[in-house]
């Protein structure tokens, strides 16, 4: 038996030669420098769901695109910024570059039915695929409902911050059980100004926008987020922004390592986490429980671009939602992300990324809506088109859906902010 195997360097597919009785071995691609951690020989079996004949014309030539994180939050249109490499979205092109495809991609489909041992898949993927393999669980199949939330929620607390309008914030954090989805999140909470009678006033909720909807985000005490909040809470609502379940660790943003090597557990928490409703019904729970000035009947949500897509989610899946806004939202993410749920590598990273896609799509969930919903979207939109819009816009009509629709002129991020949240704080309040 060959004692060497050949693993493609992640990044520029190098062919590096590795002992396959190595339990672990580091090693340095001579080409691009990137240090690679290469798996031991494992008892390796493909996933049944993967096409190994489209693999063949299909698989490119490096595993992850070379397309730079959009990390598009108070920006006038999405630009990709320095960080590390990652999965294709909210991108002005759709289709990632390609390279002509290495000879020995054309081997891998008769490679799999032969001894693990000459398996040619990249080694990192396999590595990540066989200590994280499970299946996705369907969102409508997941028993959300019966997360429980930590048993003692904390209260507001301090103040942690005033503004000019005497809007205050205060910071709270759940400390559940780490294993729980949604146990472990953080919210920032905005008071309007004034005293209030108990129920008396609405609750906004809003997540952080800016993520590939494959992980989370966080919602941290530095954070200056304010431009997608504090309007609702000086028009006299309550307001309360929560991070999602499967945040990347701030060290990602500069390594790719780091970031290739976080992925598939942040990926996780997302998924358990129902891709965020889990993280929205808890922050719908603490504002009935905890804040005593917030009218239950009156919750409703809102969200720019990715938290537009989690908004409609909890709309359709949350009945105590009364409302909501979604502006400029990806509405059909298996037809968004295809380029992921296509690629053998990210479905052996991403257990489950195809199912889980289609389960956390809004344009899958059109029949679920029973609230009034506002779906804004610039006309020259470059992020998500505006045919994207339209056609969601469409589904909900034929569904005899209360939808209304706003289109402005712009791009993806500023008419949010000057048109897209007035229009929804005067439909919130009708």
């Amino acid at each position: 038996m060959n004692p060497n195997r050949n693993v493609p360097c992640v990044r520029c597919n190098t062919i590096l030669l590795v002992a396959t009785s190595a339990q672990t071995v580091q090693v340095q691609c001579p080409k691009c420098g990137i240090f690679l951690q290469i798996p031991g020989v494992s008892n390796y079996t493909a996933p049944d769901d993967l096409d190994f004949e489209a693999l063949q014309t299909n698989y490119p030539a490096a595993p992850f695109p070379t397309q730079q994180i959009d990390r598009y939050k108070h920006q006038t249109a999405a630009s990709p910024q320095h960080g590390p490499t990652a999965p294709p979205h909210y991108a002005h092109s759709r289709t990632a570059p390609r390279r002509g495809i290495p000879t020995w991609i054309y081997l891998v489909a008769a490679l799999v039915i032969v001894p693990p041992v000459l398996c040619g898949v990249s080694g990192v993927a396999l590595y990540f695929w066989a200590t994280n393999r499970g299946s996705s669980t369907p969102i409508s199949e997941s028993g959300l409902q019966n997360v429980p939330l930590p048993d003692a929620l904390p209260s507001l607390g301090a103040v942690e911050q005033t503004f000019a309008s005497g809007v205050t914030t205060h910071f709270v954090r759940l400390l559940g059980d780490p294993t729980v989805a949604g146990s472990r999140m953080t919210m920032r909470i905005y008071i309007p100004a004034g005293t209030h009678d108990n129920q008396s006033l609405p609750c906004v909720l809003v997540a952080p926008a800016g993520t590939p909807l494959i992980h989370g985000v966080s919602v941290d005490p530095s954070d200056s987020y304010h431009d997608e909040t504090l309007p609702y809470a000086e028009a006299g609502m309550v307001v309360i922004q929560y991070s999602i379940d499967g945040a990347m660790p701030a060290s990602a943003e500069n390594s790719d390592q780091i970031y290739l090597k976080s992925l598939p557990l942040a990926y996780q928490k997302f998924r358990d986490a129902g891709a965020g409703i889990v993280n929205g019904r808890n922050a719908v729970e603490y504002a009935i429980k905890k804040i005593a000035i917030v009218n239950p009947q009156k919750i409703y949500c809102a969200g720019h671009s990715s938290a537009g897509s989690l908004a409609l989610l909890l709309a359709a899946t949350e009945p105590r939602i009364s409302r909501c806004a979604a502006f400029a939202a990806a509405y059909d993410l298996e037809s968004r992300m295809q380029e992921i749920t296509s690629d053998v590598t990210y479905r052996m990273m991403l257990p489950g990324i195809k199912d889980f896609v289609s389960e956390s799509s809004p344009l899958n969930h059109v029949n679920e809506f029973r609230c009034p919903l506002l779906i804004f979207h610039a006309l020259d939109d470059s992020n998500v088109p505006l045919e994207h819009a339209e056609h969601f816009r469409k589904m909900l009509q034929i569904s005899g859906k209360d939808a209304t629709h706003l289109r402005v002129t712009g791009d993806h991020y500023t008419p949010m902010i000057e048109t897209g949240i007035p229009a929804a704080i005067d439909f919130f309040k009708r």
